[in-house]
Order: structure tokens, then C-alpha cells, then sequence
């Protein structure tokens, strides 16, 4: 799905299995992919993408928003047709730790986890196009959010959805982290959330209204 010349929205829409949602940024300089999700749903995501005239043998790097396998795991089969894949170094000790245990609990093999550079605090350029890296705990310790700056696109992996939020839960959760987290991407004005999970926001006040009701409804309970 084509929202702008530059970004490319894949959410994952079949109930019938979870994954979670890609996103690629295409520049004249390189491809990048965030989140490619679960591998055996690669073949999808390929096709969608050569769709709209992508391809998946152009992309030169993956970004992960977070550990998980949903958005996690086609990131190998990636990294073995040459793209670099970048995650947060705190999510990658995560992942050596309780990634094993997260894998028995999702009824999965836990896959060889490599990693080619890390994705840290502050700016990141891709492709010419400024990205700022913003670290998200709270649905994982190493979690973090991208924010494209000009165009002001927040993605926002499991910190937040389409009136939902990131379970905390999960082994490395923390409800308090999660919230002072959604305080903080919330103060960057987004005029477009990409979210890890359910569809795209692409008006300024919904974004907002979006917020105001996650903060409403959740943050008593998180």
C-alpha cells in the first residue's frame, strides 16, 4: 500500500494468524524495511511489495522496532540475501536471554540471531531522509520508535496502536515504562502513525485523538 512516493505500509490484515505489520522506506540511495515479520509470511510480503515495484532483493537494510518473532524473524532470511539488519542493543541481550523461553511459549524453534550494527538514541539517515531512533521500553527493554522528521511519521512498533497498546505481560514488560514512553513519542507532533499491528493513521488531530484515548483508557491499567 503506497502511501507517499518515498513509504510503503504492509499491515497485516488476516486474523486467522498473528504477524505484524512492515513498512518500507525507498529513497533513490537505498531500501529499507522495517519489521518483515514472521518468515513463513515472507512470500506475501515480497509479492505485495513487487506490487509496487519493489523488490525484495533491492533491500539493503532491515530495521527491527523490537525482538519479538511477529516482527522479528523474516529479518534472517533477509540478512542472508545481503541486507543489514539493525536492532537496539539492549534488545539484542534480551533476546539472548529470554528469547529461547519466548519461543517455547509461541510454539516456535528459536532461530540463530546475528545482527550487523545497532540502532541507537538520536539521528539515523537513511537514504538521505532524517530519522530520529527513540528508545520505547516497556513492551520490551530494547523496544524503540522511529520518527521521520519531515514528513512526521511515527513508527511505532508495540508501543502503541490504533486505540490499543503493546501487552506488558510478557517476559521484559513494564507498565510503567510503557506509558512515560507513550508520553514521550506523544509530545513529537506525529502527522502519521504507522503502528506495529492494525492500520495506518494518516491525519494529524486522529493521531492525537488516537493518544488522547490510549491514555484514557489504558493507563489506569497498565
Amino acid at each position: 500500500m503506497k502511501i507517499s512516493d518515498k513509504l510503503f505500509a504492509y499491515p497485516w490484515r488476516d486474523m486467522r494468524a498473528n504477524n505484524g505489520n512492515s513498512y518500507v522506506i525507498r529513497t533513490d540511495e537505498t531500501v529499507c524495511l522495517i519489521d518483515p515479520g514472521h518468515e513463513a509470511f515472507l512470500p506475501q510480503l515480497f509479492q505485495s511489495m513487487a506490487r509496487d515495484g519493489v523488490q525484495a532483493d533491492e533491500v539493503k537494510s532491515v530495521l527491527l522496532t523490537h525482538g519479538h518473532p511477529d516482527h522479528m524473524e523474516g529479518a534472517l532470511t533477509l540478512r542472508k540475501q545481503g541486507a543489514r539488519v539493525g536492532i537496539h542493543k539492549e534488545e539484542e541481550a534480551y533476546i539472548k536471554e529470554m528469547g529461547p523461553y519466548m519461543a517455547r511459549m509461541l510454539g516456535i524453534d528459536m532461530p540463530e540471531v546475528r545482527f550487523d550494527f545497532f540502532l541507537q538514541e538520536g539521528e539515523l539517515l537513511i537514504g538521505g531522509e532524517r530519522f530520529l531512533v527513540i528508545h520505547t521500553p516497556g513492551h520490551s527493554p530494547g523496544s524503540i520508535c522511529l520518527f521521520w522528521e519531515e514528513p512526521k511519521i511515527l513508527f511505532s512498533g508495540d508501543l502503541i496502536f490504533p486505540q490499543g497498546v503493546g501487552r506488558t505481560d510478557f517476559p521484559g514488560g513494564d507498565g510503567n515504562l510503557l506509558k512515560k514512553s507513550i508520553q514521550r513519542c506523544r509530545t513529537l507532533g506525529a502527522a502519521m502513525l504507522m503502528p506495529g499491528h492494525g492500520e495506518p493513521i494518516c491525519d494529524a488531530d486522529a493521531v492525537e485523538k488516537n493518544f488522547d484515548i490510549i491514555e484514557r483508557m489504558y493507563f489506569d491499567y497498565i
